[in-house]
Formats: C-alpha cells, sequence, structure tokens
C-alpha cells in the first residue's frame, strides 16, 4: 500500500513539472512576424507577449498614402525573370520603388526592414527579407538603385528600393507597410495586393545576377 502511494505522489510531482516546463516554453518570446489582414488584426511584438490591434489601409501603387508625420508611396513593383535554387526550392526576385518622407523632428530608421516591411505570398506569410537585398538591388539598378539603409532625416524625402525573395512561381502578393516602425509604432500598416500580372517586368539588370 505504501509502495503505490509513494508511486502515485512521484506521478503527480512528475505530471507538475512537466505542466510548469510547458508553461515556460509558453512564455518564450515571439518572433516579430507580423501578418495582417483587412480591418483590423492582431500581432505580437518581439521579445513580448502583449497582443495589440493594427489597423489596416489598403493602398494602390502609385497612391500616396499618410500616416501622422509620414508619406509615402509605393511607385513601382517589379519582377524580375532571374531565379535561384536554394534548399531544393527556387527562388524569384521582385523589387518594389518606395518614396517615404519623414515630416517628423526625429530621424525615421527604416532600414531594419523586416520590422517595417511584411511579406504575404499567395496568402502565406513569407520571410521575403534577405541580407542579400541591397546586392540584389544594385546589380540590378546599379547607382540608381538607392536603399533605406540610413535613416530618413527629419524633412527628408527619401527614394528607394527594398527586395523581396519569393517563390519563383508566385501568382500574389501582399506587402505590409509600417510606415512608423521606424519610431517603435506598429499600431497602422498600408496593404498593397499585387498580382504578379500587375507587375512591370524588371529592366535589364546592370551587373548580372551571377
Amino acid at each position: 500500500m505504501m509502495k503505490k502511494q509513494m508511486q502515485k505522489a512521484v506521478c503527480l510531482l512528475l505530471g507538475s513539472v512537466l505542466l510548469l516546463s510547458m508553461g515556460a516554453c509558453g512564455k518564450k518570446d515571439k518572433t516579430s512576424a507580423r501578418d495582417v489582414t483587412d480591418g483590423s488584426s492582431v500581432t505580437a511584438t518581439q521579445t513580448t507577449q502583449v497582443v495589440r490591434e493594427i489597423k489596416s489601409h489598403k493602398g494602390e501603387i502609385g497612391e500616396e498614402m499618410q500616416y501622422q508625420d509620414v508619406d509615402a508611396v509605393m511607385k513601382k513593383a517589379y519582377v524580375s525573370d532571374y531565379t535561384f535554387s536554394e534548399n531544393g526550392s527556387e527562388i524569384g526576385l521582385t523589387f518594389f520603388e518606395f518614396e517615404i518622407t519623414n515630416n517628423s523632428e526625429d530621424e525615421l530608421a527604416v532600414d531594419l526592414l523586416s520590422q517595417t516591411f511584411g511579406l504575404t505570398v499567395d496568402g502565406e506569410a513569407y520571410p521575403g527579407v534577405s541580407i542579400r537585398g541591397p546586392r540584389f538591388i544594385y546589380k540590378e539598378f546599379g547607382d540608381s538603385g538607392k536603399t533605406f539603409d540610413t535613416a530618413i532625416q527629419p524633412g527628408e524625402t527619401r527614394d528607394g528600393y527594398i527586395c523581396m525573395e519569393v517563390p519563383a512561381d508566385f501568382q500574389s502578393l501582399r506587402i505590409t507597410y509600417f510606415p512608423r516602425a521606424g519610431f517603435l509604432d506598429w499600431d497602422e500598416a498600408f496593404l498593397f495586393d499585387i498580382d504578379r500580372s500587375d507587375m512591370e517586368a524588371a529592366p535589364e539588370p546592370v551587373e548580372a545576377f551571377q
């Protein structure tokens, strides 16, 4: 009888430890990926479990959009015919030209692209942003291929490109742009839904990708 009681006590103790361990795992920092749907959605900020609502606004290529002290226009959307293989998948390149105006009195950081831009491909979240992006932009556009690798100064208007790596056979994209991410504000987002057929063919690259 005593032996059975001891076994039961040990099982209860182990069960409690397992539950505590699972609870601790559930409190790990969430990733910074943000998946925004029409209207309002939720997301988790990096290193917290705070859930917030995000107001989203549909945008079109060429349409000027404004949120507080930031004006932005997606001027062009390009798809390249260059593809490459990685980890068994065929990857393609897309380029987006943005004009961003900082009307605030502070510097607007845009260089953390993964915090400023999100990507959905054919309805599924996709990383998109890569450290190879600036190199691809330079090879495609040469010296005219400006990027957002430095902060936009107060009163400055910056024209530059971002590069998104996508599945080579994609059909539609959604670019999610958080205009005030550089001010640690992710409360509002601009959504650009773009079909492949609506994108321009990227010009002949200034320098061969390979």
